[in-house]
């Protein structure tokens, strides 16, 4: 198999495997990043990661964590993450002859623009996986309405995330619904990855510079430090993202929220710092989520 088939091939199977893992920790991030927006309820009061996984898998049941997004999140995954982090050193050799050694601007370039490709591929796939994780809850028998999660009272719109993609398509089309929220989708991508591949690759060269034997520590500090930088530079646009995503309720109320007036409401009913909110949980995971870039960079 090419060298570059083989590293998208390894991105995506390590991407499917992780999601899996930390689903419950991506359906924490979303419903905190969605509440207090039009339309969404605030229903987790403290917003802290541990409080909000620890009610909605009392009240939803600890298997609904796996199941609020899941297929959306696995798929999206397995190509976004194999694109963005298969693709990151054929575009980082591209750019500078000596790929290991490349300056820091052709990291980042290259980290940006395979994260953004793979995010405008990928969009689809996170708009299911961002409905769904809001969608659902345990639905009373007799009534057919959901009595817990964010839609309590009304019934679920679609029966499963294949629905909800045909749904999405049929009644908001491409531009609309499916690839809804894409500039936003494609700036957190290119800032994540450019924050997390580029990070990674230099802070593992500095410390190597410094004298540190090339090893566990290494990889694992550069990967902690890629973690931190990551997260924080990408979780505005992804908040963006996610409100945007979920903004469609209904498509007349959904086509009037620009990515303008979704950033004023947050920055009028939360501050700016709203625009950190589920910073924890996208923390955790990433700091937890063996989809390193270290297989794929230290090829």
């Amino acid at each position: 198999m090419p060298k570059v088939q083989r590293e998208i091939a390894a991105g995506s199977l390590a991407a499917s495997f992780t999601a899996t893992l930390f689903s419950p920790l991506e359906c924490v991030k979303t419903r905190l990043q969605v509440q207090d927006l039009p339309g969404w309820p605030r229903i987790y009061e403290s917003g802290g990661l541990l409080s909000t996984l620890r009610r909605i898998a009392s009240e939803d049941g600890v298997l609904m964590l796996w199941s609020h997004g899941f297929v959306g999140f696995v798929a999206r995954d397995f190509l976004y993450s194999g694109l963005r982090i298969g693709l990151y050193p054929t575009f980082r050799s591209a750019l500078a002859a000596d790929g290991n050694d490349a300056p820091l601007s052709a990291k980042i370039a290259a980290g940006a623009g395979t994260g953004a490709f793979g995010a405008s591929i990928a969009n689809p796939l996170d708009v299911v996986r961002v409905r769904m994780s809001c969608e659902y809850g345990v639905i009373d028998a007799a009534s057919g309405t959901l009595i817990t999660g964010m839609r309590v009272g009304e019934k679920p719109r679609w029966r499963n995330s294949f629905h909800c993609l045909v749904a999405c398509y049929e009644s908001e089309g491409l531009v609309g619904g499916l690839w809804r929220g894409v500039s936003a989708t494609v700036a957190r991508a290119a800032l994540l990855s450019a924050g997390q591949l580029a990070s990674y690759d230099h802070s593992k060269q500095w410390l190597l510079r410094q004298g540190y034997p090339d090893g566990s520590q290494v990889h694992s500090l550069s990967a902690i430090i890629s973690g931190l930088v990551a997260t924080t530079v990408c979780n505005p646009a992804d908040v963006m993202k996610s409100a945007l995503m979920s903004a469609a309720r209904d498509a007349s109320a959904g086509a009037k929220l620009s990515p303008l007036a979704i950033a004023s409401t947050i920055v009028r009913t939360q501050g700016v710092l709203g625009f950190w909110r589920g910073w924890t949980a996208a923390c955790a995971h990433r700091l937890t989520h063996p989809k390193s870039p270290r297989r794929v960079l230290d090829c």
